[in-house]
C-alpha cells in the first residue's frame, strides 16, 4: 500500500541519501513498511528535508 507524500524529487534523494529512506522519485512512500519502531526515525526524517 502506498501513498503520495507530496515530496519532491529532490527531497526524496535527500532522503535516500542521507538518511536511508526509500521512496521512489515521485514521493511515493509504502506505509505497509511504517512500524511503530520505524516511525519517529520516519517522521524526523521527512521533516528535516522539508
Amino acid at each position: 500500500m502506498f501513498s503520495f507524500s507530496g515530496l519532491t524529487k529532490e527531497q526524496v534523494l535527500r532522503l535516500r541519501d542521507e538518511f536511508g529512506v526509500y521512496a521512489v522519485n515521485s514521493g511515493r512512500v509504502n506505509v505497509a513498511g511504517m512500524t511503530p519502531d520505524n516511525m519517529a526515525p520516519l517522521c524526523e526524517a521527512i521533516v528535516a528535508v522539508l
